[in-house]
């Protein structure tokens, strides 16, 4: 199996605090994980840098074949899909879910000013 997500001797520092790390794991295709730890873990930071929203302070992280702070991180996340509850509060409560649901073809999180096609909805 090939790697798709890859961590080598990753860590976090936020000021003087080791928030994670470190760390070595590799997610090959097809694997499922679950991520459990009591707060303040380095869950939501592990995630952030998976999801290409966070670089390590040390250490090193493939994303499909491309490293972090080696590649352009807004073309890569047109190709990693990512989503949190904590996300809901940035949407506009009028945007419908339709529209949501789009956004993701486009790797946007709020519809803004773009219209969709036909295509799109079908």
């Amino acid at each position: 199996m090939s790697a798709v997500l890859s961590l080598q001797n990753v860590s976090v520092r936020k000021g003087n605090r080791i928030v994670l790390g470190p760390i070595t794991w590799e997610v090959s295709a097809g694997q499922r994980w679950v991520i459990l730890g009591p707060n303040g873990a380095g869950k939501t930071t592990l995630l952030q840098m998976c999801a290409t929203l966070a670089h390590p302070t040390s250490g090193s992280v493939s994303i499909l074949g491309q490293e972090l702070g080696k590649v352009d991180v807004f073309e890569l996340r047109n190709r990693v899909g990512f989503t949190s509850s904590a996300m809901m509060d940035l949407l506009p409560p009028e945007e419908k879910v339709i529209d949501t649901v789009l956004t993701a073809a486009y790797a946007m999180l709020e519809r803004w000013q773009e219209v969709y096609d036909l295509w799109d909805e079908s």
